[in-house]
């Protein structure tokens, strides 16, 4: 039997393997990558599915207005990258989604 994993490497793992699912990787994917990377059995990896697809619902159930916050803030990252790199149109496109977002398109 191999050595029981840190409460580190589980949250690791259980990351790693919602990564994987919000990806689209089916769980036949994740058991194998998980195996090669880090030596889970089967069992392990649906435990880390489990976890995982608790931390889906979890995201699922944000309310509105945490989601548009959050939303925003992305698009304000992206905007700020694209005007550095001097992509203008990307820059305007982002300001022109957040105004979307918040209902100033009209």
């Amino acid at each position: 039997m191999g050595k029981k994993a840190t409460n580190h490497e589980v949250t690791l793992k259980t990351q790693e393997t919602y990564t994987l699912l919000t990806t689209g990787y089916s769980r036949g994917n994740i058991v194998r990558m998980l195996s090669e990377k880090w030596g889970c059995s089967e069992r392990q990896v649906d435990n880390y599915i489990a976890k995982a697809r608790t931390l889906l619902e979890e995201d699922a159930r944000m309310a509105r207005p945490a989601w548009l916050a959050e939303a925003l803030g992305r698009l304000r990252t992206y905007e700020s990258a694209a005007h550095a790199k001097g992509q203008y149109s990307v820059a305007i496109q982002s300001i022109q989604t957040q105004a979307k977002l918040i209902g100033l398109d009209a």
